[in-house]
């Protein structure tokens, strides 16, 4: 677990609203946050990929990813982001009906990594699970021994593949994000993924998710692209 903790916090956005809130949230909240905890080694935010035509074009989700220093640290940006949220004014109300903020650590990366480290002006796939928790341990020592290896080694166009476990909450919730170096690398990637040769180890997930008591409660995936980084 080398790299840096990080602060997630995940909102929807009406579409027709989305122009203003994101004014608000690049140029006003975020700077004002960064300036009131130091500890913020970084800023992105990314929107929702390849939502065009679908319903889910009316209400994209956002992503705000904070790096930061030290898991303490960590822990005081979570608090000032949720701060923050409570006390939005009126032109930002929707930061007051996300989820609350999660701090997340990693717990697994893959050797293949960008040179200007993580979380530069990539896009990425991240998937997202819930496991019962007297399987994870199993679950776990599968994904990131077997299958992420594997997964990486047949898809060469992922800039990068880190897996990172939340922290204080419960249930818990892992995420595990791959990098791409370009949109187009993006759906290049997930073509592969989903070639014929990878047909075992996509069928494998299913030992883990499918069943009368399946090990994994909840999941989800998404593509998402960058819209604002700081620095």
């Amino acid at each position: 677990m080398s790299g840096r903790p990080i602060v997630v916090a995940s909102l929807q956005i009406d579409a027709e609203k989305e122009a203003a809130f994101s004014a608000f949230y690049h140029h006003r909240h975020l700077p004002a946050l960064m300036r009131q905890v130091p500890e913020i080694v970084s800023a992105r935010r990314y929107q929702e990929h390849h939502v065009e035509g679908s319903l889910k074009y009316y209400r994209k989700q956002f992503l705000t990813i904070l790096e930061c220093a030290t898991p303490a640290a960590a822990e005081l940006v979570r608090a000032a982001v949720d701060q923050a949220s409570a006390a939005a004014p009126d032109e930002a109300a929707a930061l007051r009906d996300g989820p609350p903020a999660c701090v997340y650590v990693e717990r697994w990366a893959h050797p293949r990594a960008p040179a200007d480290g993580a979380f530069g002006s990539r896009p990425f796939f991240m998937v997202s699970v819930e496991v019962e928790a007297r399987r994870a341990q199993a679950f776990n020592d599968w994904y990131e021994q077997v299958y992420l290896p594997r997964n990486v080694a047949d898809v060469p166009l992922w800039a990068a593949c880190r897996r990172y476990g939340s922290v204080g909450r419960t249930p818990a919730r892992h995420l595990t994000i791959y990098e791409s170096h370009d949109l187009s690398g993006l759906d290049h990637s997930l073509e592969m993924m989903r070639a014929p040769y990878r047909l075992e180890e996509n069928m494998s997930w299913k030992q883990w998710d499918t069943g009368s008591e399946p090990a994994i409660t909840w999941e989800d995936a998404a593509t998402f692209r960058p819209i604002f980084r700081n620095p």
